[in-house]
């Protein structure tokens, strides 16, 4: 049978379509990788970057979805968006806090709903950032590790891995919304080991130690997830990350150890001065800065009514009035 010419028009019309807006797309990732992505994680600025990530994001993961080699939009821009998040929550606790200090009832039941919604919305966004490395392992058979060799895969390996343990911290703290599955645990503290510690600021053997406190079942024998926790908050202050220290603050919170907690604030406070953020990955120190911050805010609200004191970081209201600690970077180098 033969086809007339305007039976054609429209198959050919959608095939241009589909070839010029594949053009845009292949633009857009081009243009969000050379510029976007380098501002966000070099930025100390992180309003600035919670904004610029709400307003990719979306589209963003809605392109990479489609394509192996831009997965990474979907990593790293759902789990920044995913912390951004966790900074409206922290709000919601603090306003929980308050209210319950002064015993308003009706205040403290709401602003605990608000935190646990967005801490549902961060779980979300958190674990689409671990799903989005499946695209690098639809290849894969046979092996934990991918071919991490490439460009900055590896880098995008350890957010998604990050993702994967926020999101189950996250979904807990809302009462299981995301669905987020507790095996994604045992997946996260298999795939963190594809990673070189040192080179990774102590991050991937922090994230095991606090997945084996939280998950004891999954502990090799022989191995102290506590003492794995300080060393790698030593290699991270060498490298200028502070992540690790987030994650030790999370694990002993989850234990009850608040000495240790504010041990770990005190400390950073003391050597902020000492030592500059990783110019690379600024957005990131920036945000466990404001983690930091975040816990130190609690622990007084809890006590207090209020938020830590300008220039009180560091120090806590139970303190004695003229306790001085000092710290010397070389101690730590």
């Amino acid at each position: 049978m033969r086809i007339s010419s305007p039976a054609l028009l429209p198959l050919l019309l959608l095939t241009t379509a589909v070839i010029f807006y594949k053009y845009l797309d292949d633009i857009l990732i081009g243009l969000t990788k050379k510029e976007v992505i380098p501002y966000v994680l070099t930025t100390d600025d992180v309003a600035a970057g919670c904004a610029m990530t709400d307003a990719f994001a979306p589209l963003l993961t809605r392109i990479s979805n489609n394509t192996k080699s831009s997965y990474q939009l979907t990593v790293l821009f759902e789990f920044l968006s995913g912390s951004c998040f966790e900074f409206k929550a922290w709000e919601e606790e603090l306003r929980y806090l308050r209210a319950s200090y002064v015993n308003n009832v009706t205040e403290a039941q709401d602003a605990r709903i608000k935190q646990k919604r967005l801490l549902n919305q961060a779980a979300s966004k958190q674990f689409k950032a671990f799903r989005g490395l499946g695209m690098v392992l639809k290849e894969e058979s046979g092996t934990d590790c991918p071919d991490l060799a490439a460009g900055n895969a590896e880098f995008y390996w350890l957010i998604g891995m990050l993702g994967g343990v926020q999101a189950i911290l996250n979904d807990l703290s809302s009462e299981g919304g995301a669905n987020v599955p507790l095996d994604v645990a045992y997946q996260v503290s298999r795939g963190i080991a594809c990673l070189d510690d040192q080179k990774w600021w102590g991050v991937p053997k922090a994230i095991q130690a606090a997945i084996w406190v939280s998950f004891p079942g999954n502990k090799p024998a022989g191995v102290d997830p506590l003492m794995l926790l300080q060393r790698s908050i030593q290699i991270g202050l060498e490298n200028r990350m502070r992540i690790s220290q987030v994650l030790a603050a999370q694990v002993y919170i989850g234990l009850g150890d608040i000495t240790q907690v504010k041990k770990i604030i005190r400390y950073d406070a003391e050597i902020k001065d000492q030592i500059t953020s990783n110019l690379e990955f600024r957005f990131l120190d920036e945000v466990a800065t404001l983690q930091l911050q975040a816990i130190s805010d609690r622990l007084w609200t809890e006590a207090t009514g209020k938020r830590t004191p300008i220039g009180g970081l560091g120090r806590f209201s139970d303190d004695p009035k003229n306790a001085v600690d000092t710290v010397d970077i070389n101690d730590i180098l």
